[in-house]
């Protein structure tokens, strides 16, 4: 079991380490209507830092990325549409036995995801409580965590922007790298059909 915290901080920015520039990743794809659907993750930068606590088992990180998606020339009217800007973060050995978790935390260990600034929990994660401010779910070693950290509904006109800057990553209780790789999810919806596409980034560790 993986303890996993994300938040955002404003003011001063983190102390650079050793910054990752990613490569750009777009996709294309012509739905069954007649939608042209473009999505497209750019400016990323990973940025690994030694962990604040000096702990062996912990990893830390920020992220910085932006992400676009387009639809146009479709047949049918979109009826609905969702674009997301996250990370999926993978560890492979557990090393949380016996770890007991200080502050207001009444669960763990667990992924957590801030609810502020337009942030939302994954799909499929099990709300538990115990950790103001946040959802929680269980993660077991060797299985991949989708974290979604932006957002947001296509326009009228189809586009959609989201932007991450300095978003704080950090895994405890991992025994080895922790990998971490961006994802860009689009989904429309027309009275004919429903559309679902994705990419992802080049994997990186934190």
């Amino acid at each position: 079991m993986i303890a996993v915290i994300l938040g955002a901080f404003s003011g001063v920015a983190p102390a650079q380490a050793n910054p990752i520039d990613m490569g750009p990743q777009v996709y294309d794809k012509v739905s069954r209507d007649g939608w042209h659907l473009n999505i497209r993750i750019d400016h990323e930068v990973i940025n690994s830092v030694p962990n604040l606590a000096a702990a062996a088992n912990s990893r830390e990180g920020f992220v910085t990325a932006s992400a676009t998606a387009t639809a146009t020339g479709g047949s049918n009217p979109i009826t609905d549409s969702l674009f997301i800007l996250g990370y999926q973060l993978g560890c492979q050995s557990d090393v949380s036995t016996g770890l007991q978790l200080g502050g207001t935390a009444g669960i763990a260990p667990s992924v957590g995801v801030g609810v502020g600034g337009g942030v939302m929990p994954t799909a499929s994660a099990g709300i538990a409580g115990g950790l103001a401010g946040f959802f929680q779910t269980v993660v077991q070693p060797g299985v991949i965590v989708d974290l979604p950290l932006a957002n947001i509904a296509l326009t009228d006109s189809g586009q959609g922007g989201l932007d991450i800057d300095n978003i704080h990553i950090k895994a405890d209780a991992c025994g080895g790298p922790v990998a971490i790789r961006s994802y860009a999810y689009l989904r429309i919806s027309t009275a004919a059909a429903h559309t679902e596409l994705a990419i992802y980034g080049d994997p990186s560790n934190i």
